[in-house]
């Protein structure tokens, strides 16, 4: 009998059993992730459109307080420059504290009307793959310049051109003002902390 019963088992060596199979793992059911459901990737993407409108209203809030530098730099500049070319016989200085009261709705104003060409001509000193600093000083120059002109050839005043002249050294010290403002793009570190130093060693 125990003879029977070996060789009943004699066929089953190294397994539990005749009929016994060898088990299957059941295959792994890959769960959703957070990324792949709808509403999920809808608040992924506004959150994405957020960020981005925050850089956006940050670089502009940037380039704002940048062009109000540049502003109050060249109108700081044209004034030095002309009361050097004319003294006190220019009209702007003859009519004393007039001069301050009429700077408070002038200066916005000039400021608010160069914005537009001033954002013209930097995108298309960007097209013409211009280096900022020089195109900076370049807008500023060029807008200084017509200005000047167009209140040389319009003013009745002896002293328009020196006036002329105070404009357009304005407008190229407001350009490199928003260069500095904006940190000096387009130079290496070592370029900034250069500009940096001479700026103050001339100021």
């Amino acid at each position: 009998m125990a003879l029977a019963k070996q060789s009943a088992n004699s066929g089953t060596f190294g397994r539990r059993g005749v009929d016994a199979s060898p088990r299957v793992r059941p295959a792994s059911v890959r769960k959703p992730t957070v990324s792949g459901r709808p509403e999920a990737r809808t608040a992924e993407a506004a959150a994405q459109a957020a960020d981005a409108i925050a850089r956006d209203v940050g670089t502009a809030a940037s380039r704002g307080k940048a062009y109000a530098y540049a502003c109050l730099s060249g109108a700081t500049t044209f004034l030095a420059v002309l009361f050097i070319l004319s003294g006190v016989e220019s009209r702007f200085f003859q009519s004393g504290p007039m001069l301050f009261l009429l700077a408070i709705p002038v200066l916005p104003t000039l400021a608010l009307a160069l914005y537009i060409p001033t954002v013209v001509l930097s995108d298309l000193a960007r097209l013409l793959s211009i280096p900022r600093g020089w195109s900076d000083i370049g807008i500023g120059f060029v807008l200084g310049l017509g200005v000047g002109i167009a209140y040389a050839v319009t003013a009745a005043d002896a002293k328009s051109l020196a006036t002329a002249v105070a404009i357009t050294a304005g407008g190229i010290v407001g350009g490199w003002a928003f260069w500095r403002a904006q940190g000096y793009p387009g130079l290496s570190r070592a370029g900034r902390d250069a500009a940096e130093i001479a700026y103050h060693k001339i100021k």
